[in-house]
């Protein structure tokens, strides 16, 4: 249903011309391109703004009941939340301007504040008229993000636009302002540490499941020297280092291969749900970071690098609360620990392969598609090696499934039986029993 359409038939007290409630971010975005016969985004949420201040704007809400929660850090910036016929919808009071000017006026004050003029649109609900006095329209046909005034200004309100001027460049597959890419002449970017930090935690998911290439706008955010501060060992996947011996990477550099493989995970996991598919982008993007604690004298060579991202996985999540969740950041270790071993499954022993099963593979809801795409993504990211991705995913998923196969056979309720007072034995039992039915394959 059309955004104006909504609000007109679940919340017609919203349009009241005394509210001033106006449609803005992506929304306004594209009812603007709509009526200028402009192909537009495609907008992911409703967002509102108006007239209110945050109490009067509460008790409205309340008295049509149809407040919510929201959090701190909304409330502090003025913003409510609320249900319009079903949906959950963001309204925050005008950031700027006199509050006896006309209304059009103050709309106009609200827009001067935001961070890029593709953002600075807004449609009135009560008249349909679109405000777009910053040219944002013509920025979008141009394919540019351009800020608001003074980048560095905007920045300094909020720092987290440093990163969503880039994010959204990459989203919309749009060219980044040249003033934008000067604000590291201008501006610390250690200033992100003292912004929320959920806050840069919703970017960075962000640029790793909205843009076209996560890989190219990390890459970015390198060069203008934001990388770094968000994740030093990110920021060593790009500093140069080479991605291994030539013959079996001969895109040689990793940079190079972390925007392969990145690539190639968002091109294969459109299919999944939101949730498995970011586990999947962020298990990929993770699965290199060991190679950040190389030493330059083993170049090219990476050395134990599976295990060294392990506990790196871990810094980067506790650095970001709200990243990724448990689920996601377990997988994202385990790819990282076993994205090679797992590919050379036929050479392993079978008491190799009842360990993998016991220490990785043994829970009934593990996500072995997930697993097996992410590993893949590592191989087909390799210049020249595309076509391998699927067959390494197929290999994996049958590899994975065999093994379980072979260790359900096993009855460890009766083993159990035979060693009721010593645990120690009776894994040992099992772990032997494991290797035999393994072995039993053939395989």
């Amino acid at each position: 249903m059309d955004a104006l359409t909504l609000i007109k038939d679940e919340a017609p007290w919203l349009l009241s011309p005394d509210l001033g409630v106006c449609i803005v971010g992506s929304q306004a975005l594209a009812i603007a391109c709509r009526e200028a016969s402009v192909d537009g985004p495609d907008p992911s949420a409703l967002d509102l703004s108006w007239a209110l201040a945050h109490e009067e704007g509460a008790a409205l809400l309340t008295q049509h009941g149809v407040l919510v929660p929201t959090t701190t850090g909304n409330q502090e910036r003025g913003t409510l939340a609320c249900k319009v016929g079903g949906l959950r919808v963001e309204i925050t009071s005008f950031r700027a301007g006199d509050a006896d000017a006309p209304m059009p006026e103050r709309i106009e004050a609200d827009l001067s504040e935001r961070d890029m003029t593709i953002g600075a649109i807004a449609v009135e609900v009560a008249t349909g008229r679109v405000h777009d006095p910053l040219d944002g329209l013509q920025h979008y046909r141009d394919q540019r993000i351009v800020p608001v005034g003074d980048p560095v200004q905007r920045v300094n309100e909020h720092g987290i636009r440093w990163l969503r001027y880039f994010r959204k460049a990459h989203e919309f597959g749009f060219l980044v302002d040249n003033a934008i890419r000067g604000l590291k002449r201008s501006l610390d970017p250690s200033l992100l540490l003292s912004q929320p930090k959920e806050a840069v935690a919703l970017e960075l998911r962000a640029i790793l499941t909205k843009t076209k290439s996560p890989g190219r706008c990390l890459l970015d955010l390198h060069e203008v020297g934001l990388l770094a501060t968000l994740s030093p060992s990110l920021a060593q996947q790009f500093d140069g280092r080479p991605a291994g011996p030539q013959r079996w990477h001969p895109e040689v550099s990793q940079a190079l291969h972390m925007i392969l493989a990145l690539d190639w995970a968002v091109a294969n996991t459109q299919h999944l749900v939101e949730r498995d598919r970011t586990t999947v982008l962020f298990a990929v993007l993770c699965h290199d970071l060991g190679k950040g604690d190389s030493p330059s004298a083993g170049f090219p060579h990476h050395r134990g690098h599976e295990g060294a991202g392990v506990d790196l996985i871990e810094k980067l999540t506790a650095r970001w609360p709200g990243l990724m969740d448990q689920r996601t950041t377990t997988l994202a270790k385990h790819v990282s620990a076993l994205h090679l071993e797992i590919r050379r499954y036929d050479e392993l022993r079978p008491r190799t392969r009842a360990k993998l099963y016991e220490d990785y593979f043994r829970a009934k809801d593990y996500p072995i598609e997930l697993f097996a795409t992410a590993v893949a993504a590592d191989s087909a990211g390799r210049l020249g090696f595309e076509q391998d991705g699927p067959i390494v995913r197929d290999r994996v998923i049958q590899d994975i499934e065999g093994l379980r196969d072979a260790c359900s056979e096993v009855d460890a309720g009766a083993l159990r039986l035979q060693f009721p007072d010593d645990l120690e034995a009776f894994r040992s039992a099992l772990h032997q029993a494991r290797t035999k039915a393994i072995r039993a394959q053939g395989r």
